[in-house]
């Protein structure tokens, strides 16, 4: 089972994903941390400076502060301040067992994480084994003191972090969905410059190699794939036109020695003994020649289909009536075989009447070779809506499994003609697709589940320029 590109994508997106989650969540945290450290200080100086009227009691202190900050997530940090007031003895401030040893402090406001700002003074270090935030007024250095313990800190980031991971698991799927919606539209990205080739690719045939204009890469970044597999159909192109060439050469060059060849057999033929030995092995080389001469004929007329060369004499042809004469002819010497028809009348075709006359009798010629003994053949011809349908079906033994596939190969022959001895040469059908193809007609040949063989050609009455 092959990778789906698509699910590769998908799984690397996620991945990545998840790791710059991951990372925004320990950076965000860590830069975070300290800017709502600041920005509690700050805070601290605010309700200092706003509500001092107040500081004699913690509770009218405290709620002033929270009626500022109405719905702020600093608000409920302010519920464990400690309010000191250096103007008194450590015995007489407000919460005298914390205040005591932070009072008496006297490096605490020395140290270098002291700032001034908007009249207070904002200092944080360690006294004793805690650490605290402290804000006091510039110029009343004994006067009040809002001091704030730092694991209080701690404990809200940390109530703030679960409540972020506890809303993540809510996102989780809108997040999972998201992800995929990215990753179908980074595969259709990605992928449409590749289709893009892939589309002119395909428009490239055996007869339009040569053409070069219709490769554009579409990005710069495709620019060597393209300009890699120029240069491959450019080869390509010279390997297919030397094919030809020496197909047509060699079909030419053979054709003269070869009537040469048959003409003095047939004379050696007249000139021996009748019936002797020397004059039946005569008449077997006889056979052989024609054979050969046969299979240049063919190959010269495939070399001209595959160089877009054959010539064409348009006319108006009769289908139902050449048919018809076919069918009657050969009831006179198939004897063995059936023959019945279905033939609408009148189907005019405007065809090269030679080749198309070459195309049904190779077909027909296919059916009887391949047929069992006693066996039939039935033809049907059909029109409709300016299109035309001849279907040639035969009874058949033995028939190749890969026949609707490896039919039109050339000197392809199935493995009935090999233990039956049927006489061909495998170019008969790739004729016959040829001058299909020639005449802008569909030609099929497929086994059905009657165990017979099924000819099927199909073309549009009038040639479409």
């Amino acid at each position: 089972m092959k990778k789906s590109f698509k699910v590769r994508l998908f799984l690397h997106v996620v991945l990545i994903a998840a790791a710059v989650i991951f990372v925004n969540r320990l950076v965000g945290q860590y830069f975070l941390t300290d800017q709502l450290q600041t920005r509690i200080h700050q805070e601290m100086g605010v309700a200092l400076t706003t509500c001092v009227d107040h500081f004699e009691d913690r509770e009218e202190f405290v709620s002033c502060f929270k009626a500022l900050e109405k719905g702020s997530l600093f608000s409920n940090i302010s519920d464990f301040y400690v309010l000191c007031d250096g103007t008194k003895g450590a015995a007489q401030s407000g919460e005298t067992a914390i205040c005591q040893p932070l009072l008496t402090d006297s490096d605490f406001w020395r140290g270098h994480d002291v700032s001034r700002q908007g009249g207070v003074e904002l200092a944080e270090d360690w006294v004793g084994p805690q650490h605290w935030y402290a804000v006091r007024f510039e110029n009343r250095l004994q006067g009040p003191e809002v001091w704030l313990p730092e694991p209080q800190i701690h404990a809200l980031m940390l109530r703030v972090w679960a409540l972020r991971d506890r809303n993540t698991i809510y996102v989780l799927p809108t997040l999972i969905a998201m992800l995929l919606a990215l990753t179908l539209y980074l595969t259709y990205v990605m992928m449409r410059p590749i289709t893009s080739i892939q589309n002119n690719i395909s428009k490239l045939t055996a007869t339009n190699l040569d053409q070069s204009i219709v490769l554009l890469a579409p990005y710069q970044e495709f620019e060597k794939l393209v300009q890699v597999f120029d240069d491959l159909r450019i080869r390509l192109n010279d390997s297919f036109i030397k094919a030809r060439r020496f197909a047509s050469d060699a079909s030419h060059e053979l054709r003269t020695p070869l009537t040469i060849l048959r003409g003095n057999v047939e004379r050696l033929i007249h000139d021996l003994p009748m019936n002797s030995e020397a004059q039946v092995r005569m008449r077997n080389m006889g056979d052989e020649v024609e054979r050969l001469i046969e299979i240049t004929e063919k190959l010269l007329l495939l070399s001209r289909a595959d160089a877009n060369s054959l010539l064409q004499e348009l006319t108006d042809v009769n289908l139902s009536d050449w048919l018809t004469r076919l069918i009657k002819d050969s009831h006179s010497f198939q004897s063995s075989l059936k023959l019945t028809s279905t033939i609408a009348p009148n189907v005019i075709w405007r065809c090269d009447k030679t080749l198309v006359h070459q195309l049904i009798y190779n077909l027909y010629a296919n059916a009887v070779n391949y047929n069992k003994p006693q066996g039939w053949i039935h033809f049907s011809l059909k029109q409709a809506q300016g299109r035309f349908e001849l279907t040639i079906e035969n009874s058949a033994v033995d028939i190749p499994q890969d026949i609707s596939e490896r039919a039109f190969d050339r000197f392809y022959r199935g493995d009935a003609s090999h233990t039956r001895q049927v006489d061909g040469l495998g170019l008969g059908l790739s004729i016959c697709l040829e001058i299909a193809k020639l005449h802008q007609a569909t030609l099929s040949l497929a086994a059905t589940d009657r165990q017979t063989v099924l000819a099927t050609l199909a073309a549009p009455l009038q040639r479409v320029v």
